[in-house]
């Protein structure tokens, strides 16, 4: 990966998905202020958002509008969660009620940003997620509101079953070349599946992975 908790790695890669076109004009300026170097990626649908990810394996982060022309909402928050595994996806969306916030963090997304907050709000979100964590309507650090959603967010995982593989194979301790001989991957297809179980599981070592996995009764 790419990016660093800083933001900073090279050149920041956004993929912006919005069928709005003065809406995404006015964000790409914003987001030009989470980095150095912001490369955004636009598209007005989600055929033409997977159309430009066949350029790249993955994106610093990827942002999503749910209301879209051609296939929208859930499934084509599913479908960019399964072609990019290790990309971080934030939700944005005019309508931020729990039924639908609770259905984007179910079916994969790190964050969800309704278009009504503000400028330096959106951008202190965004940090966030950039930073590892989950972003949801309501968060602030002494709210019942946050608490919640942070006990919502640890307790949903979100694998691939390739990823599921990976982790069967890393709680057994097998290094990364065993595991790419088992499955057939390459040293670098191995630790990029690695990395996102790192942050899917909020763990900062093997010895961690293999105990949250186990509680959680992932293996």
């Amino acid at each position: 990966m790419r990016l660093t908790a800083a933001g900073i790695g090279g050149v920041l890669d956004i993929l912006l998905v919005d069928d709005h076109v003065l809406f995404r004009e006015g964000l790409k300026s914003l987001l030009g202020r989470l980095a150095d170097q912001v490369c955004i990626h636009e598209a007005g649908s989600v055929e033409a958002g997977l159309a430009m990810g066949l350029q790249q394996d993955e994106f610093s982060l990827i942002l999503l509008d749910i209301n879209l022309p051609g296939m929208n909402g859930l499934d084509g928050l599913k479908t960019f969660r399964q072609r990019f595994p290790t990309s971080p996806l934030v939700v944005l969306s005019g309508v931020d009620d729990k039924v639908t916030v609770e259905s984007a963090l179910r079916h994969g997304a790190q964050g969800f940003i309704s278009k009504s907050v503000s400028a330096e709000a959106m951008l202190r979100d965004l940090r966030r997620v950039l930073e590892g964590e989950g972003c949801w309507p309501g968060w602030e650090p002494s709210s019942g509101t946050a608490v919640a959603s942070e006990q919502l967010v640890k307790s949903s995982v979100h694998l691939t079953l390739r990823q599921i593989e990976v982790l069967v194979r890393l709680c057994e301790g097998q290094s990364n070349k065993e595991i790419g001989r088992d499955l057939g991957m390459s040293d670098n297809t191995v630790s990029t599946h690695i990395v996102a179980i790192f942050r899917a599981l909020g763990a900062h070592s093997r010895t961690e992975v293999a105990f949250i996995a186990r509680k959680k009764g992932l293996i």
